[in-house]
């Protein structure tokens, strides 16, 4: 199955500098220090704004972080718009096309990427992904380090004044991608590479299973298939595909998550755990949060569930990594066919 692209911009671990001691010639070596585990605070990634698509004009609400409001759409801020570069769509009779805008204003400037997936026959039934970045005055756009970042996931199905109305019972599975940034911060195990932070996108397939019976929501990240690197994909103003890969892949780790969703299909939660084959993982925290869709599938289950997440995991050398990120995933139902 090919999964359907998703974007996200996510928060940069910190470097952790970790040394040893190592002895030479006759000298006895002295034992090595206790490795630092990094204490881990995930960050919950709000990922509601207000967004419009009408007569194929796209625009975004971008909150600053001086509380005030700013609106980018596809008219007056386009720096480019491609559409020859998205996998097909993955439901029936829909178009998407993705878009890079900015702004320069005299309170700062705005960088921001959407990507929306429409109806063809009902074009207001769409929906719209993507991530911003705010810098203060006269800070030039590719110190990103600088600006305040969010993601958006927004469309009518997701409307909060609009719930879905979710089965009392029965279960319903979902299928979809993840995307944003990998951070990892290389400890003891890695030789030269220790202390250094690599950081890159991911992409990879999510699954979920909804559990109406218990209001339960459960799935994972690379379980279905392996986490794939993808540099500059999305975040390509940012995060160069030029650069090479990092030395430590995502491709082994698996990310679970758990929670409870209410009779408005919200949840958050931060049952989130993270296992590798090989790797020795001490500790891991997480959030993830959502949102069901309310409209409903052939089967009368939501056909989606979005939402964001910020994973982060420590292993027994000192090495830490982090997965920001925003998911999509559909029922069956909604999906193509492979022959479509």
């Amino acid at each position: 199955m090919k999964f359907q692209r998703v974007l996200v911009v996510a928060i940069a671990g910190a470097v952790l500098t970790l040394g040893g001691c190592t002895g030479g010639g006759g000298d006895q070596a002295g034992p090595l220090p206790p490795v630092e585990i990094p204490t881990l605070t995930p960050e919950s990634q709000p990922f509601r704004t207000g967004t419009a698509f009408a007569d194929g004009v796209f625009s975004v609400d971008v909150p600053t972080p001086d509380g005030r409001t700013r609106t980018l759409d596809t008219v007056r801020h386009l720096e480019g718009s491609w559409a020859r570069f998205l996998p097909r769509p993955v439901q029936p009779d829909h178009s998407s096309r993705e878009w890079l805008l900015a702004e320069n204003h005299y309170d700062g400037g705005i960088l921001l990427y959407g990507v929306v997936s429409w109806n063809v026959a009902d074009p207001t039934d769409y929906l719209a992904a993507g991530w911003w970045l705010t810098y203060p005055p006269d800070v030039p756009f590719w110190e990103f380090e600088s600006a305040t970042r969010g993601v958006f996931l927004d469309g009518p199905e997701l409307d909060p004044a609009r719930p879905p109305d979710l089965p009392l019972t029965g279960t319903a599975s979902y299928a979809g991608s993840m995307g944003g940034l990998y951070t990892y911060s290389y400890g003891r195990a890695w030789d030269e590479l220790a202390g250094s932070t690599e950081i890159t996108e991911f992409t990879g397939p999510v699954s979920l299973t909804a559990d109406f019976d218990r209001n339960r929501l459960t799935g994972c990240l690379g379980c279905l298939e392996p986490i794939e690197i993808a540099p500059g994909q999305h975040l390509y103003p940012i995060v160069s595909w030029r650069d090479p890969d990092p030395a430590s892949s995502p491709a082994d780790y698996d990310l679970h998550f758990a929670a409870s969703f209410d009779a408005t299909g919200a949840f958050e939660d931060t049952a989130v755990t993270v296992t590798h084959p090989d790797r020795t993982i001490v500790s891991s925290a997480g959030t993830w949060r959502g949102q069901f869709s309310n409209v409903p599938d052939a089967d009368g289950n939501p056909r989606r569930v979005v939402g964001s997440t910020d994973v982060l995991f420590a292993e027994d050398d000192g090495s830490h990594g982090r997965f920001t990120g925003i998911f999509d995933a559909l029922t069956p139902r909604t999906i193509a066919p492979p022959d479509r």
